[in-house]
């Protein structure tokens, strides 16, 4: 009897859990005190049995402090502009017109155009509602109150969309200084900043499983809870394999593209360096054999990234081709300071050339690097870790082949007394470092000429 009731219990309660389990989520930027953008957004996801479709239902508010018609507010699913669905707010509080809800997309870090519906793919987007109200704490303040839904919004051909995860990207920018001629739907918006903050830009991510709900009726749009900053949101991604396979599907080419580059810049070409600077008896083959790798890697990276662009009109497009050129004549030049060396023993404008090159060929694919994460309105943190990574490989690169350079001139002043009876033995070869410390291509009576083209001269001076 007791486990008849005990059943009947539960099998009463089980039908509420997902009403128990799902909430409304929510994001609030409060920064009209000191001049930010200040915006709230309230978020549900609801499962439509019928369609067999995730909905997305939001409310969002933007303050206009002073009652200000000037600049635009805008946040959009997606971490950058490229493939983001965006709803950007404007017009004028003053006004007995109701304020503009603009739902653009963008290719790339451009001019965002507005969205079509054969831009949907299926899904329907509709804007419910979109009224001014005067702020409950400062009548000099409006708020514009907008509310709208995505049906099947999972079906959006840009950023995913996945009701289950626990970590949507989304973004937001603000102008808060345009202004506008006319109020309407496809009005120009000029850019925003290039900073977090004022006039700029951030990005936040959703927990969309928490708010994600199997109601048989279609659920309300989402209260906005006054003085809350986050529900089931944050400032960072949740790092997970999920995240980081959704990520990488989301434009695998432009991704391929940096992965490939990174690897080649961050990692290929400075081994290379390090390998012909080693003091291994085979560094000189170590040296071309990473190089090339490194060569067919970029070169790699190079054919994705014309598949991206679609004009040439970027400072990273013209400097990554110029990279790219630059390879087939820093080949040459190494292959022909090679052959020179083995007749007269001695550097000729082709070594200093060729050093040169190479150590501006690396700095140029470091900036690169930066400057691929700027067009395609990386987060400000990515960019400041890529930045980071570039200056640490840069400073660790410089205070090693620096160390080298001492080593080596210690060594020097050791064999001095020993210098002119092997003058001829201690000729130095190029590599991507200084002359003091250069390898010799003079074949020893003990070695292979590869063996003494790559051996450093401090080694061959200490043996004398």
């Amino acid at each position: 009897m007791h486990f008849r009731t005990l059943f009947s219990l539960v099998a009463s309660v089980v039908p509420f859990l997902p009403l128990v389990a799902s909430e409304p989520v929510q994001y609030c930027n409060n920064g009209a005190k000191s001049n930010e953008i200040d915006f709230c957004m309230g978020l549900l996801m609801h499962r439509n049995i019928s369609t067999n479709s995730d909905d997305l239902y939001l409310s969002m508010s933007v303050t206009r402090p002073g009652l200000t018609s000037l600049g635009w507010t805008a946040i959009g699913l997606g971490e950058v502009m490229e493939g983001a669905l965006m709803f950007i707010v404007y017009g004028d509080p003053t006004s007995s017109e109701q304020p503009i809800v603009s739902i653009r997309k963008s290719i790339g870090h451009k001019q965002p155009t507005l969205v079509t519906p054969e831009d949907m793919n299926g899904a329907d987007l509709r804007v419910m509602r979109a009224d001014w109200h005067p702020s409950a704490s400062d009548a000099k303040t409006a708020v514009a109150m907008v509310s709208l839904v995505c049906y099947s919004c999972h079906l959006w051909p840009g950023t995913q969309v996945s009701a289950t995860t626990n970590s949507q990207p989304f973004m937001w920018a603000w102008n808060s200084k345009q202004e506008f001629d006319v109020f309407t739907y496809d009005a120009h918006l000029k850019m925003h900043a290039h900073h977090a903050g004022a006039g700029g830009w951030g990005n936040f991510y959703v927990d969309m499983a928490r708010s994600l709900n199997t109601w048989r009726n279609p659920p309300g749009f989402p209260p906005i809870v006054p003085g809350v900053h986050a529900i089931g949101t944050s400032e960072s991604p949740a790092i997970s394999a999920a995240y980081g396979i959704a990520w990488f599907k989301h434009d695998p080419v432009l991704h391929l593209h940096g992965l490939i580059m990174g690897i080649a810049f961050l990692l290929l070409f400075p081994v290379g360096v390090f390998a012909m600077r080693s003091g291994s008896t085979k560094a000189f083959k170590y040296h071309w054999v990473v190089q090339i790798v490194a060569s067919g890697f970029t070169v790699a990276g190079f054919v994705l990234g014309l598949t991206i662009g679609r004009k040439l009109n970027t400072f990273h497009q013209i400097l990554g081709i110029t990279l790219v050129a630059c390879l087939g004549v820093q080949s040459i030049l190494g292959w022909r300071h090679h052959m020179v060396f083995l007749r007269i023993r001695r550097r000729t404008w082709l070594s200093h050339s060729h050093i040169w090159l190479g150590r501006a060929m690396i700095i140029g694919g470091w900036s690169n690097l930066i400057t691929g994460l700027i067009l395609r309105g990386y987060s400000r943190v990515s960019i400041t870790v890529m930045g980071f990574a570039v200056g640490l490989e840069a400073i660790a690169l410089t205070s090693w082949l620096v160390w080298i350079k001492i080593k080596a001139a210690r060594a020097e002043r050791t064999s001095k007394p020993h210098a002119e009876e092997h003058k001829d033995n201690n000729a130095k070869y190029f590599a991507l470092g200084d002359d003091e410390d250069e390898d010799e291509d003079e074949a020893s009576s003990s070695g292979t000429l590869q063996d003494e083209e790559s051996r450093p001269m401090m080694e061959k001076s200490e043996k004398a």
